[in-house]
């Protein structure tokens, strides 16, 4: 599919000297170090610092990278703003590496499911944490790795949480956001002058965290039991006879077909468990986008279809979507996080770069969940000409105005 050519009036964008977005190749996680040009000098935003399964290095020692990048001319690290876009492992676990303690930050923010003293927040957090350590516990019983991996992701028992509360060197008080009902909140902070900061999500309404099934037409694959791309018997069958023979104790308490079938039923029950309860806390992401000159990022965390619907039925969320010039793509390039009228409809579509939109990729293989990257999601970014980096790709040349540093960072530089 050709680019479309662009609506309106498109101005020639005006350059952000100094703009720059920084990926670490923490595997599979999250973690992005913004250089952000203002009126008052270049400000540092860090977002999410995670990962459950690594790549090339350990994430202690992207961790330490991270903040010796943060250090100014006097030694000191110092970020104006860390972000954690919601409570998974593999955006916060980074955040409990020592030398984090040292590191002076401006502001935290994080998700208003993750305030202390709101009532909603605190039942909400309290039932995922108890439907994570029971789904744990079972999946254990049965050997079920992948939904052990999700369960363990789950867990809100991190020091990461407990670093991003105490606010590190400056024990900074954490912001909660949205603080309202609005489906578009702009955030205010004297550390980012110049710059708009905006908030779609997540929402303060308890059904569109719940809301993880996105309807026909607007998924890149249909979902976690239907792969309309894929007949393979297995993801209907999650307890095969070939695995059953590798487990001879559970074989020996599976003898009749009666009970194969019962466990057939139990295993798919615990996985589909543990896909609603991924997605429960993947719609509790923070969905921002930066406006920076006549450029504006999209950091959507690994908000799934809930948060979507409310933001894609709203003009003025609409307005900032099309107006996208950067986007990191949510949830490591699954099928679920990326709404298919969300990229066909109105991504960039008015924009301040002929249509443009530049994309980073933070992901690596994991045997929980092979279809990441999702093939659509990347026959769509190439269809719509979208320049992009995937940080499992160490080798071979990249777009214009993306650099790498060996297999540590990727790096792309507006001009």
């Amino acid at each position: 599919m050709a680019r479309r050519p662009p609506r309106g009036r498109t101005p020639a964008p005006r350059a952000a000297a100094g703009l720059r977005i920084r990926m670490y190749n923490v595997g599979f996680g999250d973690c992005f170090l913004l250089f952000v040009p203002t009126s008052n000098g270049v400000r540092k935003i860090v977002i999410d610092c995670g990962s459950i399964k690594k790549k090339s290095r350990e994430l202690r020692e992207i961790a330490a990278s991270l903040i010796d990048d943060c250090r100014d001319p006097d030694g000191k690290a110092r970020i104006d703003i860390l972000i954690a876009s919601h409570r998974h492992l593999d955006h916060i676990t980074g955040f409990t590496h020592p030398d984090w303690a040292e590191v002076e930050v401006g502001e935290v923010w994080m998700p208003w499911v993750e305030s202390p003293d709101d009532p909603r927040a605190l039942a909400i957090r309290h039932a995922q944490n108890r439907a994570a350590v029971a789904l744990e516990r079972a999946a254990s019983r049965l050997g079920l790795q992948g939904v052990v991996d999700t369960a363990l992701n789950a867990r809100s028992t991190d020091d990461g949480l407990k670093a991003l509360h105490a606010g590190f060197a400056l024990r900074a008080e954490p912001r909660f956001f949205p603080a309202g009902d609005g489906v578009v909140e702009k955030i205010e902070s004297t550390l980012l002058p110049g710059i708009d900061v905006f908030v779609l999500g997540p929402p303060n309404n308890r059904q569109a965290l719940k809301d993880d099934t996105a309807p026909p037409g607007q998924t890149l694959l249909t979902g976690l039991l239907a792969a309309e791309d894929d007949d393979d018997e297995d993801k209907f069958q999650p307890l095969t006879r070939d695995w059953i023979e590798g487990n001879l104790a559970l074989e020996d308490r599976l003898r009749d077909e009666a009970g194969f079938q019962d466990a057939v039923s139990r295993i798919a029950a615990y996985k589909l468990l543990a896909a609603k309860l991924d997605a429960e806390i993947n719609d509790t992401s923070l969905i921002l986008i930066f406006r920076i000159g006549e450029d504006y990022l999209l950091f959507p965390g690994d908000a799934q279809w809930g948060p979507w619907e409310l933001a894609l039925g709203n003009r003025r969320a609409i307005d900032l979507l099309e107006k996208v010039t950067f986007i990191k793509i949510g949830h490591h390039a699954s099928h679920n996080a990326s709404p298919a009228s969300l990229f066909r409809d109105h991504l960039g579509q008015r924009n301040a770069r002929q249509n443009i939109v530049h994309a980073m990729i933070s992901m690596t293989p994991h045997g929980s969940f092979p279809n990441i990257p999702h093939t659509k999601l990347i026959q769509e970014l190439t269809n719509r000409q979208f320049p992009f980096v995937n940080s499992d790709k160490l080798t071979g040349a990249l777009p214009p105005g993306f650099t790498r540093n060996g297999d540590l960072w990727f790096e792309f530089a507006f001009d």
